[in-house]
């Protein structure tokens, strides 16, 4: 386990990692987390590629994408931005700023899901309704 994943954990986080692109779009569909720190520097798919097909998938485009590299020019951070990375941090990472960044992801990312949960039981319940509404009476005949 590295550092990084150490201080996370000490921070109360579960940290689940991967060896590269393919492996961590394959962990992604496995554990649905509640945030991904992506490195653009992977071996077999790169952090870009990734984000992109994250990004492009329903079950996974509302999962807060930090993306961190060592690559720091202009172009890269918007390839990173069209890729639809949720945040970019230029490494070295100051540790605070991380956590920080990563702490308000997941506050959004949670009052997010609690949303569309409630939005879910209100369109479940309205269904329900119609459901009794549209059903004939058996008394009425």
């Amino acid at each position: 386990m590295d550092y990084l994943e150490q201080e996370l954990e000490a921070l109360g986080y579960e940290t689940i990692s991967a060896a590269n692109g393919q492996e961590a779009l394959e962990k992604v569909a496995a554990e649905a987390p509640d945030l991904i720190l992506l490195d653009v520097m992977m071996p077999v798919m790169d952090g870009f590629t990734v984000c992109r097909i994250l990004k492009e998938h329903e079950e996974t485009r509302l999962i807060p994408i930090i993306i961190m590299t060592a690559l720091d020019a202009m172009a890269d951070r918007i390839q990173g931005i069209k890729a639809g990375a949720d945040d970019f941090l230029t490494k070295p990472v100051h540790e605070e700023e991380l956590f920080a960044r990563i702490a308000t992801a997941l506050k959004l990312k949670h009052t997010v899901d609690r949303r569309i949960g409630e939005l879910r039981a209100i369109k479940d319940h309205v269904a329900k309704f119609v459901r009794l509404v549209t059903t004939p009476d058996a008394s009425s005949s």
